[in-house]
């Protein structure tokens, strides 16, 4: 290792000596996300002189700058957007560094003289006005104007890139013109060339070389003329590594057409002659969504607009024909859309065809793999045997005669309806998704398992919520909602409400992680027999816990009354708390039973039971070899002679005493909600407008606290006791 550090050294030292020995400054850029300089760039002037100038297009790029001795040199950054990206340095001929560091608005006209072990010996001035002018797909005329009297100079040219530059030997030079004008034949259509002058002085020294200019090619015209691709990002960040590759009669003619940085647009000419087929095809990359672009005919016709679907690129187009004489379909519509059938409906284009082709498929098939219909005489199709709840794409191509088809229009994309929800034997839960930034879930989604079945897949499409979706459910249906991740997913959270529109689960994302999974809920849960001596004994509380950010990996808890198993819950990911609330009878027997998956370690795994008037009637911790103890033959209403504060209008504040939350259920919406401290301040008030709600009291002193609910019906007072 020590060697190979020795060997490095030593070429480090030959590079820099050759770079002395050639007297060119040297720029280092580099961008810490990787996306280039956003528009930024380091202006050079040397004498007063326009050098060029220079920025950085990835991660990381070097450009050198020639200098002579005793000229000034001027080094001007240019701010863009992003700055705080950037970074350089800047070495002198003789490898000292001028500028090192992340500052960029430092460097403000930032002035050196060049040092002595630069060539002295310049007599004349560099060219300026640089120009390329009579630009064939071949040939162009390069021209300059003398800097002074010189009547001699040299070229360099070459295809553009930071290499193109005299000093990396690439390129082609032609020396000894004396003429200020140059013909260049023999190039590549559609390329992008740079070149560089200098003029020979009478001392037989030459000036420094000005450039480069830079000059594309044009295309060569095909017999129906130049389409023009057009592509944009809404962002401005670029395509983030989306791009188009294009091809003509099913061969690629031009591939990674994109966008490196910025908004665009970025244009990309393409020859066509008349009757090609041309394919389009999209590959994302990061962001797809702000990606589209457009493709202009010979006469910049627009032909194909394609913006963003859903979270998704703009769909790839195929079957763009070369001066079709047969008109493109205009206004894809879908109407009467069903659970199971669409009537697909367009206008016909502009020479009024004979019928019209279709090709439908799921939402995203590739052209070519769908369903086509053939020679469709009407502008309205119905199509049926839909499946319910899915997103259909379809294109229609007119037909004019046998032999002359236009271009694809389309796609057009519509959903069928959902089948209507029917409550089940128990009722419906209800799930509420929200999004803290307002821009929906970014792709993060929620599987609804009923009897571990996906019954439903749900997201929050946009905005900030809250979007509430209701789940059918029978009586003992084991529930559970599994969340997967988009982008920004800590700005997820989301509610479920049991039949009776009690808050059974609330999870939300933080520090970069999305909101947990909720398992083992259980439809209608026993609310107690009532009736007799054997009344309603009020709700307990169970709260599981996870200390080690890990879940309780696989191990779940059970809740048995009377034997009878009523709820299953555990943690799958995270740090925090899991409450559940149930319903116990007078006497009723309570077991709380601990499953363990005993291949991993149960540290971290606890949890608590809380009676009726919020005495914790068990705590249990688990260990490296076992999880927390059961709890077995707790009584119902035992202890106390009733349940917690509740009155005779359904409304049930549990629990109470009270520690980190409480909650207040109500048989009907409540209006407005006061608590009031024991000398009487107003410490909250609220107007939930729903029949439940939690409030946090974790930082709540200890003491006596009243509280007052409005309903429209009635008004109702309450004691709190908080004890930590």
């Amino acid at each position: 290792m020590k060697l190979k550090h020795w060997f490095i050294s030593l070429l480090v030292l030959f590079f820099f000596q050759q770079i002395s020995a050639q007297c060119y400054y040297h720029l280092y850029m580099y961008d810490s996300y990787g996306d280039g300089w956003n528009g930024a760039y380091i202006e050079v002037t040397m004498n007063g002189v326009h050098v060029g100038d220079f920025e950085c297009y990835q991660s990381f790029d070097l450009d050198s700058v020639y200098s002579f001795t005793g000229a000034n040199m001027d080094f001007i950054f240019h701010s863009g957007n992003w700055d705080s990206e950037i970074t350089f340095t800047i070495m002198d001929p003789m490898g000292d560094t001028l500028v090192d560091g992340p500052a960029p608005s430092d460097l403000d006209n930032l002035m050196h003289t060049s040092n002595s072990t630069c060539p002295s010996a310049i007599s004349c001035l560099n060219p300026i006005y640089l120009n390329a002018s009579s630009i064939t797909d071949s040939s162009a005329n390069l021209s300059w104007t003398p800097g002074a009297v010189d009547t001699l100079w040299n070229l360099h040219w070459d295809t553009s890139s930071l290499n193109s530059h005299p000093m990396y030997g690439n390129g082609t030079t032609v020396n000894g013109l004396n003429s200020n004008n140059y013909n260049l034949n023999g190039l590549n259509s559609y390329t992008n060339y740079d070149f560089y002058v200098q003029a020979v002085c009478d001392s037989g020294s030459n000036s420094i070389w000005s450039g480069p200019f830079s000059f594309t090619t044009n295309v060569i015209q095909g017999t129906c003329g130049i389409y023009t691709l057009m592509l944009n990002d809404s962002y401005g960040d670029g395509w983030n590594g989306g791009f188009l590759d294009i091809y003509s009669n099913g061969n690629l003619i031009s591939s990674n057409v994109t966008i490196i940085n910025g908004f665009g647009p970025e244009v990309t000419p393409i020859s066509v002659d008349s009757g090609d087929v041309i394919d389009i095809i999209y590959t994302a990359g990061g962001w797809p969504e702000e990606n589209s672009y457009i493709l202009f005919d010979q006469l910049n016709s627009i032909i194909v607009s394609q913006t963003p679907l859903l979270h998704n690129g703009p769909p790839s187009t195929n079957g763009i024909i070369g001066c079709a004489s047969c008109g493109i379909p205009q206004n894809l519509m879908a109407d009467n859309i069903t659970i199971n059938s669409a009537d697909l409906t367009w206008t016909a284009g502009s020479n009024g065809g004979l019928s019209w082709n279709i090709e439908w498929g799921v939402s995203g098939f590739i052209q070519g793999n769908g369903t086509t219909l053939n020679n469709v005489n009407s502008t309205v199709y119905s199509l049926t045997n839909l499946n319910p709840s899915t997103d259909y794409s379809f294109y229609v191509q007119e037909v004019c005669n046998p032999n002359d088809f236009s271009s694809w229009s389309g796609p057009f994309t519509f959903s069928t309806s959902s089948l209507p929800l029917v409550a089940g034997s128990c009722g419906m839960f209800q799930v509420a998704l929200y999004d803290t930034y307002g821009d929906g879930w970014n792709g993060g989604i929620l599987d609804i398992e009923v009897n571990f079945i996906i019954t439903q897949t749900i997201t929050l499409q946009n905005g900030s919520g809250p979007e509430y979706f209701d789940i059918p459910v029978d009586s003992a249906d084991f529930i559970n909602i599994l969340y997967s991740p988009g982008a920004w997913e800590d700005e997820n959270s989301y509610e479920v409400y049991d039949e009776n529109n009690i808050l059974i689960a609330s999870e939300a994302g933080a520090n970069g992680q999305g909101p947990a999974s909720t398992t083992g809920l259980t439809a209608c849960q026993p609310l107690g027999t009532g009736g007799g001596n054997n009344g309603p004994c009020g709700w307990f509380i169970l709260e599981i816990h996870d200390s080690l950010s890990d879940g309780w990996n696989g191990s779940y808890i059970s809740i048995e009354l009377d034997g009878v198993p009523v709820h299953n819950s555990t943690m799958l990911a995270g740090i925090g708390t899991e409450i559940f609330p149930f319903m116990v009878d007078s006497n009723q027997t309570i077991d709380i039973i601990y499953h363990e998956n005993g291949s991993l370690s149960h540290i971290g795994n606890s949890y608590l039971l809380m009676d009726n008037m919020g005495n914790v009637v068990s705590h249990q911790i688990g260990s490296s070899i076992s999880g927390p103890a059961n709890t077995q033959g707790i009584i119902g209403c035992e202890n106390s002679m009733g349940s917690i504060s509740k009155n005779n209008e359904n409304v049930i504040i549990y629990p109470n005493p009270s520690k980190d939350l409480f909650f207040i259920n109500s048989g009907q919406n409540i209006d407005h909600i006061t608590v009031y401290n024991i000398i009487g301040e107003i410490i909250l008030e609220q107007k939930p407008n729903k029949k439940q709600i939690a409030v946090d009291v974790s930082k709540w002193p200890n003491n006596i606290y009243t509280i007052r609910i409005n309903r429209k019906d009635i008004q109702i007072t309450e004691k709190l006791i908080i004890q930590h």
